[in-house]
């Protein structure tokens, strides 16, 4: 039996989670025998069918995972509603105290917005973040007195765009493994992200305390 299977809606989710499944050591948790599969539905079949989806592999894994992004799943409900929904069904569905599903809100570019020069660099910045955040800022793009900007996704893609990344790069869903494997991640205080590593702190703790 395997620790973990992951769902996810898509390539970009996916790469993250590849990345950050591996920072045991940043995340503090034990190594992780996990895979990770797409749904075809992406973000509405995540949210819809993954009870569905996840109940023949009720023998084959310790724990389950859903994730994805609240904009584009097909619901107006809160972070917090849909989750609970989810959760419900797949307790219901045989996994209850073995899943969880984190819902990213708005979208997992919102994991991106860390203060760190790998930021910078992975979005064509070298390793000023300062002068990417003074720029969006400039453009309207983050408020002055916001930790994140204000929408995620379009400041991501005009930071790349504007340091002229090729449009192949700036498409690759590989920026999100970079990140996720290279950024220090202690002081994220977004909800989702936190909750998720509370989640897996709690399966996978460090073997010192086991």
């Amino acid at each position: 039996m395997k620790d973990l299977l992951v769902l996810v809606p898509d390539a970009d989710i996916e790469q993250a989670m590849k990345g950050l499944l591996v920072r045991t050591d940043n995340i503090d948790i034990a190594p992780v025998d996990f895979e990770i599969r797409r749904h075809v539905n992406r973000d509405s079949g995540c949210r819809a069918n993954a009870a569905s989806y996840l109940q023949p592999y009720l023998r084959a894994y310790r724990y389950a995972l859903v994730t994805f992004d609240r904009h584009g799943c097909g619901s107006r409900g809160t972070r917090e509603e849909i989750q609970e929904e989810v959760e419900s069904d797949l307790t219901r569905n045989g996994w209850e105290n073995r899943s969880k599903v984190i819902v990213i809100d708005p979208e997992i570019e919102v994991w991106v917005w860390s203060r760190s020069p790998v930021v910078a660099a992975v979005l064509g910045w070298g390793n000023d973040f300062e002068a990417l955040r003074r720029w969006l800022v400039s453009e309207n793009l983050w408020a002055p007195n916001h930790r994140k900007p204000q929408d995620p996704k379009d400041a991501m893609r005009k930071a790349m765009e504007r340091a002229r990344l090729r449009p192949k790069a700036r498409r690759s869903p590989s920026k999100f493994r970079d990140l996720a494997t290279l950024v220090d991640f202690t002081d994220c205080e977004d909800p989702s992200f936190v909750e998720l590593t509370r989640t897996l702190r709690a399966w996978f703790p460090p073997e010192t305390e086991r």
